[in-house]
């Protein structure tokens, strides 16, 4: 049963979101509303997650935030632009299709003519002749300017169908990167994660995750302004960028969190280049655009974990989260792998 086919639960859903994004002082605009209403409809515990998390950071009214939970539910404005692109190279096969086909029937009907003439001289007589050639020539001659028109359709239908299928592609590309950083973002991240574990699935291969959180990024934003925390965003992803290679696939995890996939690399290693990354960001001064004023020093919690070849990644994604919140509780700016946490610290963090 859809919400259309069931107007007054649809408007007592509607009723409830906006209550929510009023509770919470949401934006009112129609990608939160959207992710309201599916909250209040109870149906998808993973978004009901992600916003009771957001809600519990205060970044409910963290329009990047937002946006990035928007994208990572839903699949914002893009996904319909991978629709409608879709349609359009589902329009062009046909036309392509009917040129084909339009191309065999009229060669058909040549060959028909072809062997009615070629009767027509076994049977007929010299006066017939002249009469039997010119209907061939014609035949011969509108066959040529068919195809010629056939080959102009198939070369621009093939010349359209190219170029949908590189703009498909694009669109695709761009649904995998973070439109503030130029990271991967979460969609991106997991299809690269995936493959990474495929390739360490051998037991060969080692796999490690790096976790990365912005110290105190609520109070930097809260005091300073969305655009200067967004200034924030853009110098930290660069210090992953730089500071990672090759395989390695650095992403935007979501508000200020980032990660990192780490194949053929021991956890060792690892940490060394998450100890690099952190020192990067700590090296760095944010200073106010507008008015050159210096803002300070930011720094970032990381904390590292390894894959165990077999078990889901959400396993390796929760250690590697252990890691981070016990850098954070042990007074942040450092990194920690799982090597350096007890088991009880590990399940402690991971069970809630």
């Amino acid at each position: 049963m859809h919400y259309w086919e069931m107007p007054d639960h649809a408007r007592a859903l509607s009723d409830r979101a906006v209550e929510l994004m009023r509770q919470y002082k949401a934006p009112p605009t129609p990608p939160q509303y959207e992710l309201w209403f599916n909250y209040a409809s109870g149906l998808n515990q993973e978004l009901i997650d992600a916003l009771d998390t957001a809600v519990q950071e205060g970044h409910a009214t963290d329009a990047a935030r937002m946006r990035d939970l928007h994208m990572r539910f839903f699949g914002g404005d893009l996904t319909t632009a991978v629709d409608d692109m879709g349609a359009k190279l589902q329009e062009e096969l046909q036309k392509f299709a009917h040129v084909l086909e339009s191309t065999g029937q009229d060669t058909a009907t040549y060959g028909k003519t072809l062997t009615v003439a070629t009767q027509q001289l076994h049977h007929g007589d010299m006066t017939q002749f002249k009469l039997i050639i010119e209907g061939v020539v014609a035949a011969t001659r509108a066959m040529e300017v068919k195809h010629k028109v056939l080959e102009s359709e198939l070369k621009t239908s093939s010349s359209e169908i190219k170029s949908l299928r590189q703009r498909l592609e694009s669109i695709r590309e761009e649904s995998r990167v973070d439109s503030l950083t130029g990271l991967l973002n979460r969609r991106g991240f997991d299809e690269r994660m995936t493959l990474a574990v495929r390739g360490a699935a051998d037991g060969h291969d080692q796999l490690c995750l790096l976790i990365g959180d912005v110290d105190h990024f609520k109070k930097f934003n809260d005091t300073w302004g969305h655009a200067t925390g967004d200034q924030v965003l853009r110098l930290v992803a660069q210090c992953f960028k730089s500071n990672t290679k090759g395989r390695d696939t650095a992403a935007r995890y979501g508000g200020e969190e980032f990660v990192v996939a780490l194949p053929q690399t021991s956890l060792e290693s690892a940490t060394t280049v998450a100890e690099h990354i952190r020192a990067a960001v700590e090296s760095k001064k944010i200073v106010k655009r507008s008015t050159g004023e210096t803002l300070g020093s930011i720094t970032l919690s990381i904390g590292v974990a390894k894959y165990v070849v077999g078990e889901p990644i959400a396993e390796t994604l929760s250690r590697a989260d252990a890691c981070l919140y016990a850098a954070k509780r042990s007074g942040r700016n450092r990194v920690i792998a799982e090597t350096a946490l007890n088991a009880t610290e590990l399940k402690m963090k991971t069970s809630n």
